[in-house]
C-alpha cells in the first residue's frame, strides 16, 4: 500500500512556481523537436531554419536559466531532480557552449561538405542531457541523463562519416563511455544494495542515521561511481583514448566536448560529492581514503598532461593533452575544497574560465583548419600573424589565459584555485600544480613564436571567417579580459551556485 500511495494524481500535478522552473529545459526540448521538423526541408531553407532555431532556443534558455538563478531552490518529480542556483548556473555554461559551438561549426559544415541538420539535432539533444544531469539528485536518473548526452556526442564525433580517424576517435569514445558507464552502473548497484535507495540525499541520510550501513559493499559502491566520473572527466590513468578522440573529431565537436562535456561531468560530479557528505560528514576514514585517492590523480594527471602535451606538434591533440592537465588543476580545486576556507567556488570559477578561453581557441583552430581539419600542426601556423592580424590576436588571449599569464581568466581562476589549496595545507599538491604551470607556458606560448615569428610555410590564403564565427570570437576575448580584470561578478555567482547545494 505504501508504494501505491506514491502515485497518486496530486504528484502528477505542476504548480505554476514548478512550472516556470522547468521552462529552460522545456525550451531545449521543443527546440530539438523543431529542428526534427526542420530538417525535413529541402535545400538551403533547412540549413538557415534549424540553425536559426538552435541559435533562438540557446538564447531563450540562456535568458531563462539567468533569471531563474535568482529563485530559491526547488525538489522536482519527488526528490529526483532539484532547481537551484547550482543547476542554472551550469545551464548557462551549457546552453553558452552549444550556442557558440554552433555559430563556429555554421561555414566549418559548408566548407567540410557536412551540412546536415542532425548535426544541431544532436548538439541541442546532448546540451538537454547535460542539464538534466546536472539538476539530478537520484543516481538512476544521473544515468540516463549521461547517456543522452553521451550517445548524441558519439555520433558528433565521427559525424566526418567518409573519414577514417573521425570513425576510429567515435569508435574509441564509444569504448570508453561504454566503460565508464559500466563502472558507474555498478556502483550505484552496490549503493541501492546496501542502502536501498539511489537518491542522492536519501542515501546521505540513511547513512547518518544508521552508520552500521557503510559496509564494505558501500564503500566499493562509491568509489566505482568516483571512478565512473574520473573515466568522464578524462583523469589519468582514464585518459587512454581522449586525446585521439579529441583529434579525430571536427573541430568544433572537440572545443564542445572540453568545454561542455568536462564542465557537466565536473558539475554533477561535484554535486553528488557535497551531497554524499564528502567534507561535511562522510565517515573519517572514508573521507581520508577519498582526499588521498584525488590527491594521487590530481598529482597524475597535471603531470601526464602537461609532460606529453610538450611533445606535440598537432595543435588538436596538444590542446587535448592540456585539457587533461586542466582536469588535473580542478582535482586540486577539490582536494582543497574540504578544508580550505574558500570551499568548493574556485572549481565552480575555474570551469566558467576554462570554458571560455578553451572554446575560443578551438573556434580559431576551426577558422584556420583546412579540408578535413589538416594543416592545424605548428609549422602550418608559422607567420600567420601576418596575414590574419586578429585571429592571431584572439589565439595568443586563449593561450595567455590557459597558461594563466595576467590579465586573463586563467590567471584570475588559477590564483583562486592555488590560494584555496594553500589555505587547505595541500603544499605539495601546490608545487606540483606551479611546475606544472610552468610547463604549459612553454608549449602554449612555442604557438605563439610559430605565429609571430616565424617565416610563412607556403604561399598566403584568403581565409573566410563568418559573420557568426566573429562574433563567438569576439564574445570569448572580452569575456576572457574582462573575468581577469574583474573577476567579482563571477566569484559571486560562483559562491552563490556552490552554496545552493
Amino acid at each position: 500500500m505504501e508504494t501505491l500511495n506514491l502515485i497518486r494524481p496530486e504528484l502528477l500535478t505542476f504548480s505554476s512556481d514548478q512550472i516556470r522552473t522547468l521552462w529552460p529545459y522545456l525550451i531545449v526540448f521543443v527546440g530539438a523537436v523543431f529542428t526534427i521538423i526542420g530538417s525535413v526541408l529541402n535545400g538551403k531553407s533547412s540549413k538557415w531554419l534549424v540553425f536559426l532555431v538552435t541559435v533562438a532556443t540557446c538564447g531563450a534558455g540562456i535568458f531563462h536559466s539567468a533569471e531563474l538563478m535568482r529563485d530559491s531552490s526547488l525538489v522536482l518529480f519527488n526528490g529526483m531532480m532539484i532547481s537551484d542556483a547550482y543547476s542554472h548556473f551550469f545551464n548557462v555554461i551549457f546552453l553558452g557552449v552549444t550556442l557558440l559551438t554552433a555559430f563556429a561549426s555554421f561555414r566549418y559544415l559548408d566548407h567540410e561538405q557536412l551540412q546536415h541538420p542532425e548535426y544541431f539535432v544532436l548538439l541541442l539533444f546532448s546540451a538537454l542531457g547535460m542539464m538534466l544531469m546536472v539538476s539530478s539528485l537520484d543516481l538512476i536518473v544521473v544515468f540516463i541523463a549521461l547517456e543522452l548526452m553521451s550517445l548524441c556526442v558519439y555520433a558528433l564525433v565521427g559525424f566526418r562519416r567518409n573519414d577514417r580517424k573521425s570513425n576510429e576517435a567515435a569508435m574509441k569514445y564509444f569504448i570508453l563511455g561504454s566503460a565508464a558507464s559500466a563502472v558507474f552502473l555498478y556502483g550505484v548497484a552496490l549503493l541501492y544494495g546496501s542502502t536501498g535507495s539511489t537518491e542522492v540525499t536519501r542515501i546521505y541520510e540513511l547513512v547518518q542515521e544508521n552508520f552500521a550501513l557503510q559496509t564494505p559493499v558501500y564503500t566499493l559502491g562509491l568509489v566505482l561511481v568516483l571512478f565512473g566520473f574520473l573515466f568522464k572527466v578524462a583523469a589519468v590513468p582514464f585518459h587512454m583514448w581522449m586525446p585521439d578522440v579529441y583529434e579525430g573529431a571536427p573541430t568544433p565537436i572537440t572545443g564542445f566536448m572540453t568545454t561542455g562535456l568536462k564542465a557537466a561531468a565536473f558539475a554533477i560530479f561535484l554535486r553528488v560529492l557535497i551531497t554524499l557528505g564528502y567534507g561535511k560528514g562522510l565517515a573519517d576514514y572514508l573521507q581520508s581514503h577519498i582526499h588521498d585517492l584525488f590527491w594521487v590523480f590530481a598529482a597524475l594527471t597535471m603531470l601526464v598532461g602537461n609532460v606529453v602535451a610538450l611533445t606535440q606538434t598537432n595543435i588538436k591533440r596538444m590542446l587535448a593533452y592540456s585539457s587533461i592537465a586542466h582536469t588535473g588543476y580542478l582535482l586540486v580545486g577539490i582536494v582543497a575544497g574540504v578544508r580550505g576556507e574558500l570551499g568548493f567556488y574556485p572549481v565552480i570559477a575555474y570551469l566558467l574560465s576554462y570554458a571560455v578561453m578553451n572554446l575560443g581557441a578551438f573556434v580559431v583552430l576551426t577558422i584556420l583548419g583546412q579540408r578535413g581539419d589538416v594543416g592545424l600542426n605548428l609549422h602550418d601556423l608559422s607567420g600567420i600573424s601576418a596575414r590574419h592580424p586578429w585571429l592571431s590576436f584572439c589565439m595568443a588571449v586563449f593561450l595567455f589565459s590557459m597558461a594563466g599569464i595576467p590579465p586573463t581568466a586563467g590567471f584570475a581562476a588559477k590564483y583562486m584555485l592555488l590560494y584555496s589549496a594553500v589555505q587547505a595545507g595541500e603544499i605539495p599538491l601546490v608545487i606540483i600544480a606551479v611546475l606544472c604551470s610552468a610547463i604549459s607556458v612553454y608549449y602554449y606560448l612555442r604557438v605563439l613564436v610559430y605565429m609571430y615569428m616565424r617565416e610563412p610555410a607556403e604561399s598566403p590564403t584568403q581565409l573566410r571567417v563568418s559573420l557568426w564565427s566573429q562574433f563567438a570570437l569576439v564574445s570569448m576575448v572580452v569575456l576572457t579580459l574582462q573575468i581577469g580584470i574583474l573577476p567579482g561578478k563571477v566569484i559571486h555567482l560562483a559562491k552563490k551556485a556552490i552554496m545552493s547545494i
